[in-house]
């Protein structure tokens, strides 16, 4: 497992989340007969986390709204983006990845949109 570190908003007025940090896992869901499927559709990454706790200013976070992951099959474009509305999740499996390997990057976002910058890139290879 590979982990990055969400660094803060840039937001003027208002202090942004940072410190989060992921990790992502490749998986291969079961069919019913207990038999790992190789499907194209069916091949997906599991991207945890830890959510953070403070601002970039050091006071608490109490507005965390959600995350927001970024993938794709280049590091330096993740074309792609999941929102997960849920401040207290810290988990999100990506689903309908095909074969290779795909790069991941997470952000936190407050009530209000602010959203952190881009965590560093990671990587999974999905066989």
């Amino acid at each position: 497992m590979a982990s990055i570190l969400l660094a803060g908003c840039n937001k003027t007025s208002t202090a942004g989340s940072t410190a989060a940090e992921a990790s992502a896992t490749a998986q291969s869901p079961q069919s019913s007969s207990g038999s790992s499927t190789s499907t194209a559709t069916q091949k997906s990454a599991d991207v945890s986390w830890t959510a953070p706790t403070t601002n970039t200013n050091g006071s608490a976070l109490t507005d965390l709204a959600g995350y927001r992951i970024y993938y794709g099959t280049s590091a330096s474009k993740l074309g792609q983006s999941i929102d997960v509305p849920n401040a207290g999740a810290d988990d999100y499996v990506v689903q309908g990845l095909t074969s290779g390997t795909w790069y991941f990057a997470v952000t936190a976002y407050t009530n209000v949109g602010v959203q952190s910058t881009l965590s560093r890139v990671v990587s999974k290879t999905i066989s």
